[in-house]
């Protein structure tokens, strides 16, 4: 089981690794650094979990394959799409313009606060993988099934995102095909529904209910404080009335049909 000492140790690691990152983005200023650093994290805790934790090995493999899945795919992606070779993101600039003469301590602030978000969510796993309950019950099934919908969700509509941006004909303008015709932010939500995915995990264990807090904060953080608001207020400055347009008709999170354009 993971002990104090475990938990020190993963904290120092924690520590290194973001103001290392900090330092790297002091440089080529690209706080996008920060988020790969988080699913780098997430992934360390996950594993070590997976390793040291009491639960039976099958969960323990199943669950610390899960997030390191998650947390691989992510991670690639941003490194891939949003750092090399690249500038930084939008929405990070808008952070910048926001913060003002603040910039450099609440940039700073941000790579920081990683830490305890990579502890927060890390520690959801460890918990879940500490179950006692060693047979395959239609609860782990569920999880596994939603897991695997958000996990393709969420990397089909980052796929779709990237492969719009990338065409010089596109700049200016609105994706709104796949599975952006149907929300304004996919990945986010296939994002959220991931989280979901441990909620079944999680019954039997002491506090079960509990599970839901992890993709309920996960979602308050998407949608009203990193995600949605950096995103669509740079939408607006570079798209204008073609993204309030997409607004009036897309829900923001839910995937639904249209709705008609009211004025």
């Amino acid at each position: 089981m993971l002990t104090l000492s475990h938990v020190s140790q993963i904290v120092g690691l924690l520590l290194v690794l973001f103001f290392a990152l900090w330092f790297v983005h002091s440089r080529i200023r690209n706080a996008s650094l920060a988020d790969v650093g988080f699913c780098l994290g997430f992934a360390l805790i996950v594993v070590m979990c997976g390793i040291e934790s009491e639960g039976t090995p099958w969960r323990r493999v199943l669950v610390a394959g899960m997030g390191s899945a998650y947390a691989g795919r992510l991670g690639w992606h941003l490194w891939k799409n949003r750092i090399w070779e690249k500038t930084e993101d939008p929405r990070y600039k808008t952070f910048r313009a926001a913060l003002g003469k603040w910039e450099s301590v609440g940039i700073f602030g941000y790579f920081v606060l990683q830490v305890p978000a990579c502890l927060f969510f890390g520690f959801f796993l460890c918990w879940i993988m500490s179950h006692s309950q060693s047979a395959v019950r239609g609860w782990d099934l569920l999880g596994v099934g939603i897991f695997v919908l958000a996990f393709w969700g969420e990397a089909l509509a980052d796929s779709q995102l990237e492969r719009f941006r990338s065409a010089p004909a596109n700049q200016g303008k609105v994706l709104q095909k796949g599975l952006w015709r149907f929300s304004r932010h996919p990945n986010y939500f296939f994002e959220i529904l991931q989280w979901c995915a441990y909620i079944p995990l999680a019954v039997g264990l002491p506090g079960a209910w509990m599970a839901i807090a992890w993709p309920l904060l996960m979602m308050a953080s998407l949608l009203w404080v990193t995600g949605v608001p950096l995103a669509e207020a740079q939408a607006i400055h570079s798209r204008g009335e073609a993204y309030r347009l997409y607004q009036r008709t897309t829900n923001k999170l839910f995937p639904w049909l249209p709705r008609r354009n009211s004025p």
